[in-house]
């Protein structure tokens, strides 16, 4: 049994956030590095706190993608 086209819409939109998070991520991680760098340390260690609220958001979100592929989770049309 597939998923119906709203379902599948909500799964790639799940999927497409969750990797703009990490391509987020990734931008953030390269900053606190060169932050660091210039040792600006408080700065980078702020950058890095940050990223952990990104990397779990992202797993959560893959997550939920995940339940609408296995009909754990389904889109309904507003009434």
């Amino acid at each position: 049994m597939g998923l119906t086209e709203e379902n599948q819409q909500l799964q790639n939109a799940l999927i497409s956030a969750a990797h703009l998070l990490r391509w987020s991520l990734a931008n953030l991680l390269k900053e606190a590095n060169s932050l660091a760098d210039s040792g600006k340390h408080a700065e980078a260690q702020a950058l890095i706190e940050l990223s952990a609220n990104y990397q779990e958001s992202e797993s959560s979100l893959l997550t939920y993608a995940s339940e609408v592929r296995d009909g754990l989770i389904s889109k309904t049309s507003a009434a």
